[in-house]
């Protein structure tokens, strides 16, 4: 039987939801709720315990999860406003230039101070992530996956995975977060990468210092390594970089 997604619309209030935060984060939930209601024209949603989602859409992952996940979402949680990209950020560089103090993961946004953003920059990405959603359908295998991978990228995508699958020999590949993600055991993916029309991307970057000052001309944003395709891959850095996320 498929493992099913946990993460579900619930009945429950969000308003009541926001009751139980402090009154800035649930001052900025109702600016992002408003924004999102006008990009989706769907209600807020709870799904789960504490993500407030706009719209749907199914997923099936070759892992046999599948589920459906909310088209626009964010989550008001103490440490940082977190804002659900599913499509990840590979194409949002300039944006992000721009949008102010942040930080990113595979494909969340946290932002610490909502007044501190720039929002039209914000609901620019916003935007653009609701209309991906609608055009794009679920990559529900790793070769589906691949068979969208730009042919330009195709052959720094395929070195660069080969680099992945040679470093990490026992490692099963799987989509996770719409990308492709290498898990050496039954828990979560550790390392993940990405094909685009100008580059190919690795995630996340490894906590060491002394690597990720060596990487630092590869690194685009808190978490993401991008590699440009008119130049060879660093097989020894990405290696490295391998070995200490799968540690």
């Amino acid at each position: 039987m498929a493992n099913q997604n946990k993460t579900i619309p619930t009945d429950q209030s969000v308003e009541d939801f926001l009751s139980t935060v402090s009154a800035q984060r649930a001052q900025d939930a109702r600016e992002i709720i408003k924004v999102m209601h006008e990009i989706s024209g769907e209600p807020a949603v709870m799904w789960g315990p504490s993500i407030v989602g706009f719209g749907s859409r199914h997923y099936i992952y070759d892992t046999g999860r599948e589920g459906d996940m909310p088209r626009l979402g964010f989550s008001p949680r103490k440490a940082n406003l977190t804002i659900y990209f599913n499509e990840g950020f590979d194409d949002a560089s300039e944006e992000l230039g721009r949008l102010g103090p942040h930080s990113l993961g595979v494909s969340c946004l946290y932002v610490k101070d909502l007044a501190v953003v720039d929002r039209s920059v914000l609901r620019k990405m916003l935007e653009t992530s609701y209309r991906k959603s609608a055009k794009s359908p679920a990559l529900d295998s790793v070769e589906a996956y691949v068979a969208q991978v730009p042919m330009q990228a195709r052959v720094q995508f395929d070195a660069l995975r080969q680099i992945v699958r040679e470093t990490i020999p026992t490692a099963h590949e799987v989509v996770s977060y719409a990308i492709i993600g290498y898990k050496v055991d039954e828990k979560r993916a550790k390392v993940f990468v990405s094909g685009w029309k100008d580059h190919v991307a690795l995630y996340p970057i490894p906590k060491d210092a002394a690597l990720r000052s060596e990487l630092a001309q590869y690194t685009k944003g808190k978490g993401t390594l991008w590699f440009p395709l008119d130049t060879p891959l660093p097989r020894q850095l990405i290696e490295r970089t391998v070995v200490q996320l799968v540690a």
